[in-house]
This record gives structure tokens, C-alpha cells and sequence, in this order.
């Protein structure tokens, strides 16, 4: 390889570069913690040697030393938007199970967290895996590398670009995890609610009864019954929050950076 071809080559290695390592950092089991930083750097590597051939080479780089820094700045903050929207569902069901683990008594003792290298309650942690299970079940990494792959031609290198259509994909997708994260916590919220309402009556009436004590065991008893009742049949309503992610990233967002173009 010349000189020349290497100066070609170089710019537009880079900046797929960056914007595919902006998506590890964030994106589901991509972005894990417990995986090590080389070996995320190498896999980033090797995905954008994977990719760097069907990308358009950058036909002209700025001029200025702030132009090509605001260029790389952009491939990266692009990267991130993306890794950080896939994970907005496992973000919500993580979160979801944070509350559970909280009415139940169960945060208590924490975990470490795997996904962001932070603790977290032990419920959290089953939820997060069991979606994070769904999601490799479905082959969202595969539909999530594509997504990266189809970035390349809706929003070419240094184009970076926003628009209406964009933000409101993202916001749209940001509030729709919440109600999820909500959705899948409203059955323990109620049922905690009803065993607190019943304790207190019980203390009203036979006050010699110690609630405290038999509280947490009470709700840690119902708790359990209804988380287990609860992952049975919420986990269709993960998978289907899940596809419906990916639907609306690569529907939604890919076609709202079309119009920035």
C-alpha cells in the first residue's frame, strides 16, 4: 500500500472508527463492564475493518485542526446516541426491578452490576439478565450491527445532522421505556399497597402483634409469589418491547437521518 492510498484510507478508518466504538460504549452486552476495555477496543477494530468496505471513503477532510475534531466529536456523540437508545429498554426493566426489589424488601444487599460496573438490587439484576437473555434471543446484537452498518448509508461520514423527526424518535422511545419500566412494576406496586393496607388494620386490631417483624416477612413472602407470577407473563411483553425498539430505531431513526441528508 502507497503513501497515498494510506492517506485515503486512514480518515475514513477512523471515523467509522469512533462511531462504532461510541456504540460499544453504551449498547446492550456490548457495553458491558465486566467485559475488558481491550477487548472491546479489539472487537471495535474488527467491526469497522468489517464495515470500512462497503462505507464511502470521505472525499475531502476540513480543513481546520476544529473541523476534523468537530467531525470526530460528531462519529462519536452519533455512536453514543445509538448504543445509549438500545438500551433503553433494558435500562427500563432493570429499573423496574429496582422498585420491585425495593417493595419486597430485597434491596437490602446489592450486587455488583455488570451492565454499568455500579451496584444494583439482586431483582434488578434478574430482570436485567432475563431481557438481556431475550435480547440474544432474538439476535438483537445482529439487528443492532446492522443498524450501525445501515448509519453508514442514511447518514454518511461528517454529515452529522439534526432534525425534528430525530429527537422526537428518541424522545418517543425514552418515554415509552418509562411507561414500561412502570408497567412492569404497577402488579407489585399494587400488591404491596394492598399487604400494607392489611397490616395496618391488623396492628388496629390486635395491637399486641408485632407488624414490624412480620411485615417483612409477610411481604417478602407475597412478593416472591407475585415477581414469580409476574415473570411468567411479562416476559412477552419484554420481547415485544424489545422488537419494537429496534423496529422504531431502524425505522424511525435511520429514516428521520434520511431527511437530514
Amino acid at each position: 500500500m502507497t503513501l497515498d492510498q494510506i492517506r485515503q484510507f486512514a480518515p475514513t478508518f477512523a471515523l467509522v472508527f469512533f462511531r462504532v466504538a461510541g456504540m460499544m460504549l453504551f449498547a446492550p452486552l456490548f457495553g458491558s463492564a465486566k467485559i475488558p476495555r481491550r477487548v472491546r477496543l479489539m472487537l471495535a477494530l474488527v467491526l469497522t475493518v468489517g464495515m470500512l468496505g462497503s462505507v464511502k471513503a470521505v472525499p475531502r477532510l476540513p480543513d481546520s485542526g476544529l473541523g476534523i475534531a468537530l467531525g470526530i466529536g460528531g462519529e462519536m456523540l452519533f455512536g453514543l446516541a445509538m448504543g445509549m437508545v438500545l438500551s433503553f429498554v433494558l435500562v427500563a426493566v432493570q429499573w423496574a426491578g429496582e422498585m420491585i426489589g425495593q417493595q419486597m424488601g430485597f434491596n437490602l444487599s446489592e450486587v455488583f452490576d455488570p451492565q454499568f460496573g455500579a451496584q444494583g438490587s439482586v431483582v434488578g439484576e434478574l430482570y436485567f439478565m432475563l431481557t438481556l437473555v431475550i435480547f440474544l434471543g432474538l439476535n438483537g446484537h445482529h439487528a443492532m450491527l446492522r443498524g450501525v452498518r445501515d448509519s453508514f448509508e442514511a447518514m454518511p461520514l461528517l454529515s452529522l445532522g439534526v432534525s425534528k423527526d430525530l429527537l422526537a424518535t428518541t424522545t418517543g422511545l425514552f418515554q415509552a421505556s418509562t411507561e414500561l419500566a412502570v408497567q412492569l412494576a404497577a402488579p407489585m406496586l399494587v400488591t404491596m399497597l394492598v399487604v400494607d393496607l392489611s397490616l395496618g388494620f391488623i396492628s388496629k386490631t390486635v395491637p399486641q402483634l408485632n407488624v414490624m417483624t412480620a411485615g417483612m416477612t409477610v411481604r417478602s413472602v407475597v412478593g416472591m409469589m407475585v415477581m414469580i407470577v409476574g415473570l411468567v407473563m411479562t416476559s412477552n411483553v419484554m420481547r415485544e418491547a424489545i422488537v419494537d425498539s429496534m423496529q422504531t430505531v431502524r425505522n424511525g431513526w435511520v429514516g428521520a437521518l434520511t431527511h437530514t441528508g
